[in-house]
């Protein structure tokens, strides 16, 4: 009799440590969803992350052409530009594996930067007219005609005009990486996109004054040109 009696109170106290075995796990569960719905990726992060590796893409394209062996007084800046937009777009990649979102964004626009907490003012509503009638539907990226010219011309002509579509690039990457650091939810989204702001509107003052060094070259030589021919 006493020995059913403990086995009885042994069944109970299985059974009771299992209850609270069960409660404790549906606790966590319920702890880690919300961990993950905080984490989830707002339509802002999710096209932030989409239309920004696309641009990424090409700017890393561009970049390796100017390291292909031919001369060139741009390869610390080509580097430079491949190193940082190659662990920025891993990534923003991550994310989207996380998120379970494409690579590439479902449609070429930008309606994501339509859904931030205020109406777009006159400089977002430009912007993203300009990206509309930009003929790869985002402003600033080069058309495959540009491409092609960077991979065939040579010297400085390839140098000038590297730094000419890496301006356009910076310029039109700069507004999406401003909207996301201002109207991202997720943290990291906004703070990969501050750094891409601080760091592309850095490379553009750069880019401006390299640009404006080789005006100056081709100028000074035409103009020893012109004295040796008189």
């Amino acid at each position: 009799m006493a020995a059913r009696r403990s086995l009885g109170i042994a069944v109970v106290l299985v059974l009771a440590g299992l209850a609270t075995l069960a409660v404790q796990q549906q606790l966590a569960l319920r702890s880690v969803r919300a961990e993950l719905a905080a984490v989830a990726g707002s339509p802002i992060d999710v096209g932030f992350a989409q239309s920004m590796s696309l641009h990424h893409q090409q700017a890393i394209a561009m970049s390796k052409f100017m390291l292909d062996g031919r001369p060139t007084g741009l390869g610390r800046l080509a580097q430079t530009i491949a190193d940082a937009q190659i662990a920025e777009l891993g990534q923003m990649y991550g994310w989207l594996r996380l998120w379970n979102q494409p690579f590439v964004p479902p449609t070429r626009g930008m309606d994501w930067m339509l859904l931030g907490s205020e109406p777009p003012d006159a400089a977002l509503s430009k912007y993203l007219l300009d990206c509309s009638r930009s003929p790869t539907g985002m402003t600033g990226l080069a058309t495959p005609e540009q491409i092609n010219r960077l991979r065939q011309i040579e010297g400085a002509e390839r140098d000038r005009h590297f730094l000419t579509l890496m301006l356009a690039h910076h310029e039109g990457g700069v507004p999406m990486a401003r909207f996301a650091a201002d109207n991202g939810r997720v943290a990291a989204v906004r703070e990969l996109a501050a750094r891409v702001v601080m760091e592309q509107s850095r490379e553009i003052d750069m880019i401006q004054r390299m640009l404006a060094i080789l005006a100056q070259q081709a100028a000074d030589g035409g103009a020893s040109a012109g004295g040796a021919s008189k």
